[in-house]
């Protein structure tokens, strides 16, 4: 029987600086989420980052986008193989992708776009993110031994990922066509029945609703479905961007623009207000239409940066990537059946289908 091998491609990332070094032995400083503070993995020497402020949300207009303000001493590294684009300080060197574990990535002249004003700062460490990453892994029960062992002693790469959020409030007004259900009692003799019928009528009004921090996910590497299940990210908490937090750790670069983000965003609120003008009439029980007119006023955004730690593997040729929420420790991914717990799996599954079978041929036949 051929033994199935699952081989860790996440790799250390190597950093250098010049910035964060240590007092006490020239290492390295990272921000470290169980203390807050800015640490040496050699000799424990801590550093305070600077006090917490407050994000300042920005008046969103047609111009925003071409505002374009640069990240200052900050480099854009590109994979060759999946394509992410990922930030790092000037100090800062990655010989892996963070996302697909792939070797050799190049150095990008380019660094176009917003620079973050927010952050949320890791709040789960690696040695956590792997304990959430096992405890996910554990119910994988068709997942190879081996794949459950590696995830155990794997390497993890901690990446902010992109993200917008939108404030609004929201003014529309509203025509709609619902309607009431009843049965009427219709023929006589054989022909007699009973019909279901609508009794369809418009209403038409206004309302007023007030949007906050809407979330709109803009990386390559993680998809909104993705970010419902990690389970959003608290942005509400986010604080002001400093560099420091970001130091040991890489971001990447957002797909998504602002303008693209915030057509999202209109979507999310107008199916809002949709469903809170729908919560108007409950005795309604059809919906025929609802047609929506909105006006978008004292819009305001941020540009925030969340953290995920990343790690990937490859079984038989192909790369499965988890992903574990650096604030609340949820897990996603998709793991590698194993064939042969697969096959042991259905004749298992087959063998209780036709027990069934013959316990009501047996209650219901005999």
């Amino acid at each position: 029987m051929q033994k199935e091998e699952v081989k860790d491609v996440t790799s250390a990332v190597e950093v250098e600086s010049d910035t964060f070094k240590c007092p006490g032995c020239g290492n390295f400083l990272k921000y470290d989420p169980d203390c807050g503070k800015l640490k040496c993995d050699y000799c424990g020497v801590e550093k305070d980052v600077p006090v917490p402020t407050e994000p300042m949300e920005l008046y969103y207009t047609s111009l925003s986008e071409q505002g374009f303000s640069g990240w200052g001493e900050v480099k854009c590294i590109q994979c060759p193989v999946c394509g992410a684009k990922t930030m790092l300080e000037k100090y800062q060197t990655v010989t892996v992708c963070p996302f697909c574990g792939a070797p050799n990535v190049v150095e990008s002249d380019e660094v176009p776009g917003l620079k973050p004003n927010a952050i949320l700062p890791f709040r789960i460490s690696e040695t956590k993110a792997h304990a959430s990453l096992q405890k996910w892994m554990s119910k994988k029960f068709l997942a190879p031994s081996n794949l459950k062992k590696t995830a155990k002693t794997s390497k993890m790469s901690g990446v902010y990922v992109p993200s917008w959020t939108f404030d609004s409030n929201v003014y529309a007004t509203y025509e709609a066509r619902l309607g009431k259900t009843y049965t009427v009692t219709v023929g006589s003799g054989k022909n007699r029945r009973t019909e279901t019928r609508v009794r369809w009528y418009h209403v038409s009004g206004s309302i007023n609703s007030f949007f906050d921090d809407v979330l709109i996910g803009a990386s390559t590497k993680l998809t909104q479905k993705q970010l419902t299940k990690l389970g959003g990210f608290d942005t509400k908490n986010s604080i002001q961007y400093e560099e420091e937090y970001l130091s040991g750790y890489s971001a990447e670069r957002y797909s998504q623009g602002l303008d693209a983000s915030w057509e999202a965003a209109k979507d999310i609120m107008i199916d809002n207000v949709r469903s809170q003008i729908r919560n108007r009439y409950p005795d309604a029980d059809r919906v025929d239409y609802i047609n929506v007119s909105p006006v978008f006023n004292e819009t305001k955004y941020k540009y925030v940066l969340a953290p995920i730690w990343a790690s990937s593997y490859r079984y038989k040729g192909k790369d499965y990537g988890f992903v574990v929420n650096g604030r609340n420790g949820r897990t996603v991914g998709k793991a590698p059946l194993s064939p042969l717990k697969t096959f042991f799996f259905s004749l298992f599954c087959m063998g209780v289908a036709g027990l069934l079978i013959y316990i009501i041929y047996l209650l219901f036949v005999s």
